[in-house]
């Protein structure tokens, strides 16, 4: 019981005898906090989008408050979009985008946008055939 006691005592001088003076200031050699990243604005994801592997084309016109987004899908003509969504998920921005026409059952994306490369990338889910393909969008600059 005694050792405890004395463990006890010790191991809390030890831990003041860490702890800076009230007052003190920081050392010049203390390392900085790490920074927290920017949580982008979903108003990042209006442009227009071109698929890495292919024509396809999503535009988003618009994100309401709500998430809703104003999207259209070209392949290279318009596919209809049934369901077009952005949202914050686990600190990254996310869009889901639902399709559906002729060759097109509800098939959908899944994607996240990364701000470093201002770029969409994800999964495409083709529920025509039944499969899922990696993808990655890039902007297309906007027309001088």
């Amino acid at each position: 019981m005694k050792l405890a006691a004395i463990l006890i005592v010790a191991a809390t001088m030890a831990c003041r005898a860490r702890e800076a003076p009230v007052g003190a200031s920081a050392s010049p050699t203390a390392a900085p906090a790490a920074a927290v990243p920017a949580v982008p604005a979903p108003d990042r994801l209006v442009g227009r989008w071109l698929r890495s592997d292919s024509d396809y084309t999503i535009e988003i016109a618009s994100v309401a408050p709500s998430g809703k987004l104003d999207a259209r899908y070209l392949n290279p003509g318009p596919i209809h979009v049934e369901r077009a969504e952005s949202g914050m998920v686990d600190g990254l921005l996310r869009v889901f985008l639902e399709l559906q026409d002729r060759g097109y059952p509800g098939s959908y994306y899944t994607l996240t946008y990364d701000p470093g490369s201002d770029s969409l990338s994800g999964v495409y889910h083709h529920l025509g055939v039944n499969q899922n393909f990696d993808v990655a969008f890039s902007r297309i600059p906007p027309a001088p």
